[in-house]
């Protein structure tokens, strides 16, 4: 569950305003088919937005329209956003102020951009186009990619057909070189299919991959799967690339990751048919290997449910003190950190805390836009110390929903995560964060002083498969007996942990085997059992006082 919720992510957190996306290109007449003034052979896909592809920072008329309520009516239409002499209804197709959503526009060719004033270097247009740098065109700029010896290997999708629902995980294995050891440096996205493109996530897989299908595209929600945990790259509209800091590189080859799997968010709203894409990732490598290999963790919450009709709902989720202190051995760097959420998205701040005590602010957004990166580079690391604790708080707007909205995958789904490029790489610490009230630490899990999970979970995860048959073999017992007296079932959070992570069926089990059990009361006077006296004390008082049927119900009602 850990790898799969980590993976959701990272996601969204990569694409200013919202209608970038096909569904808010419909809001406005023929937002699909508006020429870029910079080459009109190619389409400005994001209208409101200075990047071409959308997202990032908004134009005049993204600002006109957002001040309009993302409506088009007569205002909007009749504006000149762009101080070029024409209406925006007249550069868009509808000079008439006409046209509603779903319909045809009045035209549909010699069109024009509304936020671009033309023609470029007019008496009319001076000044106006001042936020056009390089027409407006994205380029990646990342100096060490023209350092001698960079190389590059391009990682993409066979053209494959985009099923025609809203969200789709797709993902796709593929051999990294491994002819000696190399450290990716920067990642570019190539792009296929703008239309149906919201992010690219690549992980890099230190597990067996004979168990993934080879040699062609494969639907994977939305992780790389077990073997292939450790998140090395990632894409989203509106960014150019990525180009990692100086002090880390992720490690490849002999000693380093030798398969990675590509994963891809097609976001089709509209249900358009007979789509494909065949996008990936353009990679740049370098056997001129950097101080320290790196990752990317994600720290947030893994479980959400906003009440609608809320202008502010704030839930928070935590990479907690005893986590970083189980799982590292010392101090690491954190060089870029990006707050993700989805829609509802209002604000956040990620902080961090060290003994306790506020430490620092890494990063804080006092107005969330899904659609807008917010990731900040650190020109000198953070160090986040055993024993630090990093806190990310999310507020979000639920004003406009009439339904409750919960943690998910998809875009109209909600997400509260942080997430940091650091080194040195530290094993179970790409994930750390909560599952309502339980600390998760990477592959393990933490929990109140009244439970240790990964233990059990070693002790009783194989009870449905030993208990399958009868529940009077002795490993059965022993199986029942260990769930019986762990206290893991006194929290609710960790109850419905354990039942997503088991499956119901272990509760089903455990049920009906507990009713054929002696009491374990026993099992309190067993070494290692001073490390829950009050739970032992309780269930001795009861396994001493009351009949054995009485005091399994008691076990049991603690499920």
């Amino acid at each position: 569950m850990t790898v799969t919720l980590f993976a959701a992510v990272v996601i969204s957190m990569l694409a200013s305003s919202v209608y970038s996306y096909p569904s808010f290109q419909t809001k406005i007449p023929n937002g699909d088919k508006v020429p870029s003034p910079c080459n009109r052979s190619t389409i400005w896909m994001g209208v409101g937005h200075h990047n071409p592809m959308g997202g990032g920072q908004l134009n005049p008329f993204g600002e006109d329209f957002e001040d309009n309520g993302f409506t088009w009516n007569k205002t909007i239409c009749q504006k000149d956003s762009d101080g070029d002499g024409l209406s925006n209804g007249q550069e868009l197709g509808d000079p008439n102020c006409t046209w509603l959503k779903g319909q045809s526009p009045e035209r549909t060719m010699n069109l024009s951009h509304p936020g671009v004033c033309e023609p470029f270097g007019s008496t009319i247009c001076a000044g106006k186009n001042t936020w056009l740098t390089n027409c407006g065109n994205t380029k990646f700029d990342c100096p060490a990619i023209n350092d001698s010896g960079v190389k590059i290997v391009t990682v993409r999708f066979p053209p494959t057909r985009v099923p025609v629902v809203e969200t789709t995980y797709i993902c796709h294995l593929f051999r990294l070189p491994n002819d000696s050891d190399a450290d990716i440096i920067a990642i570019e996205p190539v792009i296929d299919n703008m239309e149906i493109m919201h992010h690219m996530l690549l992980y890099g897989c230190s597990g067996d991959v004979s168990r993934i299908t080879h040699n062609e595209s494969y639907l994977c929600g939305m992780g790389g799967g077990m073997e292939c945990n450790s998140l090395i790259g990632l894409w989203g509209v509106g960014v150019a690339g990525q180009c990692l800091n100086p002090q880390l590189g992720f490690r490849i080859g002999p000693t380093g990751y030798q398969y990675a799997v590509l994963q891809i968010h097609w976001n089709n709203p509209m249900h358009k048919p007979n789509l494909t894409d065949s996008s990936g990732m353009r990679i740049y490598h370098t056997n001129h290997l950097r101080p320290n290999r790196g990752e990317i963790m994600m720290v947030g919450q893994n479980t959400l449910e906003i009440p609608p009709g809320n202008k502010n709902v704030s839930f928070s989720g935590s990479c907690a003190a005893l986590c970083t202190k189980a799982v590292m051995n010392q101090s690491v760097y954190i060089t870029s950190s990006a707050l993700h959420m989805h829609l509802l998205g209002k604000s956040g701040i990620i902080r961090l805390y060290r003994n306790g005590q506020l430490l620092q602010v890494i990063d804080e957004v006092a107005s969330y836009d899904y659609n807008t990166p917010t990731m900040i580079e650190f020109k000198t690391p953070i160090e986040m110390k055993p024993g630090d604790a990093i806190k990310v708080d999310c507020t979000f707007d639920s004003t406009l929903r009439n339904t409750t909205t919960y943690w998910g995958e998809g875009t109209s789904d909600e997400m509260c995560y942080g997430f940091f490029a650091y080194y040195p790489q530290i094993r179970d610490l790409n994930f750390c964060g909560q599952f309502k009230s339980v600390d998760v630490c990477g592959m393990k899990a933490v929990m109140s002083e009244h439970c240790d999970l990964p233990t059990f979970l070693t002790n009783t995860g194989s009870l449905p498969t030993l208990c399958s048959a009868n529940c009077t073999n002795s490993k059965c017992a022993n199986a029942v007996n260990a769930a019986l007296m762990t206290g893991c079932q006194r929290d609710d959070d960790v109850r419905e942990f354990i039942q997503k992570r088991m499956g119901s069926g272990f509760f089903d089990v455990l049920a009906k085997c507990a009713l054929v059990q002696p009491p374990p009361s026993a099992v309190c006077t067993t070494p290692g059992a001073n490390q829950i006296p009050s739970h032992c004390s309780q269930i001795k008082s009861y396994a001493g006082s009351i009949p054995l049927m009485a005091f399994v119900i008691y076990i049991l009602r603690q499920f």
